[in-house]
């Protein structure tokens, strides 16, 4: 029988228009400016043809669907609760269980496996949202899981089992962690179980040289064990085999917990295989709109991960591959290829690693090539006979990225917004459609020329910032002057190097340790590390050899000192004589910003805002302070705000935390002057001064 036309299908050879409504649809539903987009899309649509009443179905449905998954996470408040739960995964660190909502459990507890139903008590948080762009968003990538929140075993008892398909994925593991070596087992979850436990710096290695995608199951993984089996039924049992092939990856996609890269390229081959055995053919595009749409209706809310949206993007430029690349060698055609595919998901990589590096670039090709030719045969060889003997080979494997990494002189870059994004795109599809047309003079030019803009973003910015980092129940402040001549960290604590990272720092003039507790100095070294480091400054009442080995300029201050920035200059108020506690102290600081003053207190008592009051009087006027160790009653006076009578008050505290700060009565005291921001809510709280004082808060 003739195979039908496409036009005989509705819809068929034209699902595009579909794709690029629900992709306009999910870009509006996390940037709200793209409505206007899609209103403007929409009336193309109704003009230009006739599927308007389709597409708005569509796009009707993913509303409901996205609404209907979040209202289905039950997000449980801060307490503790008693229930019967069930484990369903069960990971080196963290464990899944399901009792009135999903709650992970970031511990290790061994004798508990996927499938135990348990009697247990609970301590249960929120999870963690971003506090910065770029900043890793626990609480959305959990929830994509259907998770809510996090939890501590308090205590518990194993009260029954059941089999699952977690509890058989997890006895199958034990297997060949019992026979592998820890690198050789670490590459085989990896690479056949989509579980990512390498060590931190492989891991960081791979995204530098840009290949960190080899670690995720997806069109390449598939495609290998496809390939595999089809050639398995062929020699051995003489048939084609392709119908069980595509059922035997089917149940090993399941099996695995059907990851969205891995999910996405089984179901782009399942329906091009039914597409290539049915009566009407689609094309290629059809395949992936039809993928695409299929996957956001079951999986909304992953469709913001950005593995969802680097897998599509991808598959995307495949589509399309032939177009854009010269008829010449096979390598050539496949370097081509390979350098398309790194470019169509730049941005991406860029705000995963803040890096470009152009040894990745170049090497991306080679290294993809070698995994695709001898790696994955090699671990499909381990899963098959697995021993001992296989640890050196990914010892050598490991040492050899770490090596390419120390060549790969990255250049440091800031984390891009949605408008850099979006010029990007608008970029790179104007050169591809040049490509596709043989118009090649000067187009590539333009992603050097991008590259250079993005590289001098921190040159081109005109404000003084004041950035109090939310580093959790810690402090860290950075001092910005314009045009990047100068930055100012005081104190370091979780997350200050992956924010500075993130907005590309590469020097601080000074950093400055208002006291040597851990919350005011546990990343130094991080920072010493990461960051061109010319002076480090201290109080003198502290125990030096906590800071002896540190290889940096070191300088103690104290009250009458003063250090510069350019123009600015920074005072110090404190300590003005030994008071016998870390806390008191503190190395206060005092400096003015386009006429607007600054008081940053660190950690100091009431004992300390005495001296300062005997000693500089009015002077202490400011107008932003930072309320000094994280609200506590331990300080912050009657006294002493009314000589700040501070506009902005900023509390560096983390949500439920242990001590309970911040006061409540001290946050009423400062509420009764001025404006209060704290970081558990507001994350990263930016002061941006233009021609008057901005507040910028990452969660509004």
């Amino acid at each position: 029988m003739l195979k039908m036309r496409l036009k005989t299908k509705p819809y068929c050879n034209e699902l595009h228009f579909f794709l690029f409504a629900v992709v306009l649809l999910l870009l509006s539903l996390y940037h709200p400016f793209f409505y206007l987009v899609l209103g403007s899309y929409l009336i193309f649509i109704i003009k230009k043809t006739k599927y308007i009443f389709p597409i708005g179905l569509i796009l009707l449905c993913i509303i409901l669907s996205y609404y209907f998954a979040k209202i289905r996470l039950k997000e449980l408040e801060t307490n503790e609760y008693e229930d019967i739960y069930e484990v369903l995964d069960v990971k080196e660190k963290e464990i899944i269980i399901q009792g009135q909502t999903k709650i992970i459990i970031f511990s290790s507890i061994k004798d508990l496996i996927p499938g135990d139903r348990i009697s247990a008590k609970i301590k249960v948080y929120p999870l963690n949202e971003a506090s910065f762009d770029g900043d890793f968003d626990a609480k959305a990538y959990y929830q994509a899981k259907g998770i809510t929140n996090r939890g501590k075993l308090v205590q518990y008892q194993v009260i029954g089992s059941r089999w699952t398909i977690a509890r058989l994925r997890f006895f199958v593991l034990q297997h060949f962690e019992s026979r592998l070596e820890p690198k050789s087992f670490a590459y085989v979850k990896a690479l056949f179980f989509g579980i990512s436990d390498l060590e931190k710096e492989v891991k960081t290695a791979y995204s530098i040289l840009y290949i960190s995608h080899l670690l995720a199951i997806s069109g390449l993984h598939i495609t290998f064990l496809y390939t595999v089996l089809l050639q398995f039924f062929r020699k051995f049992f003489h048939i084609k085999g392709e119908k069980i092939a595509l059922f035997i990856l089917g149940i090993y996609v399941v099996f695995i917990g059907y990851p969205v890269s891995c999910l996405r390229a089984f179901l782009f081959l399942a329906l091009g295989l039914w597409n290539k055995k049915g009566q009407i053919e689609y094309a290629k595009l059809d395949i992936l709109s039809i993928s695409f749409i299929g996957m956001v209706l079951v999986f909304p809310l992953k469709a913001f991960q950005t593995g969802f949206i680097l897998s599509f993007i991808i598959s995307f430029i495949w589509v399309f591959m032939k177009d854009y690349i010269s008829n010449k060698g096979t390598f050539t055609r496949a370097f081509q290829s390979s350098l398309i595919c790194i470019f169509s998901i730049f941005p991406f990589l860029i705000n995963q690693t803040n890096q470009i590096s152009f040894l990745g670039i170049l090497l991306s090709f080679i290294i993809g090539y070698l995994f695709g030719k001898y790696v994955f045969p090699f671990v499909l060889i381990i899963l098959i006979f697995p021993c001992s003997v296989y640890e050196a080979a990914f010892q050598f494997l490991d040492q050899a990225l770490l090596l390419m990494t120390q060549y790969a002189y990255p250049l440091s870059v800031p984390n891009l917004s949605i408008f850099w994004i979006v010029v990007y795109y608008l970029i790179f599809i104007y050169i591809l459609i040049c490509l596709a047309k043989n118009v090649k003079k000067y187009t590539l030019l333009y992603i050097p020329i991008y590259i250079v803009i993005i590289l001098s973003l921190r040159l081109s910015n005109p404000f003084y910032k004041v950035t109090f980092i939310d580093v959790g129940q810690g402090d860290s402040i950075l001092i910005e002057l314009p045009y990047d001549q100068g930055n100012v960290l005081v104190d370091s604590y979780n997350g200050t190097v992956d924010y500075l990272t993130s907005i590309g720092v590469k020097k601080l003039d000074y950093v400055v340790l208002t006291h040597f507790d851990k919350d005011h100095m546990g990343t130094i070294e991080d920072v010493l590390e990461n960051f061109k480091v010319e002076s480090l400054l201290y109080s003198p009442y502290e125990d030096e050899s906590k800071i002896l080995s540190l290889k940096v300029n070191k300088k103690s201050i104290k009250s009458g000192d003063l250090f510069r920035v350019k123009e600015i200059d920074f005072h110090v108020l404190g300590p003005i004589h030994d008071l016998g506690d870390s806390n008191a102290n503190s190395v206060v600081l005092k400096f003015k910003l386009a006429g607007y003053d600054f008081l940053l207190t660190g950690d100091m008592t009431e004992a300390e805002e005495k001296d300062l009051i005997l000693k500089y009087d009015n002077y202490l006027d400011s107008d932003i302070l930072k309320v000094a160790h994280h609200g506590s009653s331990t300080s912050s006076t009657i006294d002493f705000l009314d000589l700040v009578s501070p506009n902005y008050s900023i509390i560096s505290v983390a949500e439920n935390n242990s001590y309970g700060l911040p006061n409540q009565s001290i946050v009423e005291r400062l509420n009764r002057t001025s404006n209060v921001y704290m970081t558990k809510d507001c994350g990263n709280i930016q002061i941006i001064i233009k021609n008057h004082i901005h507040i910028k808060r990452y969660r509004k």
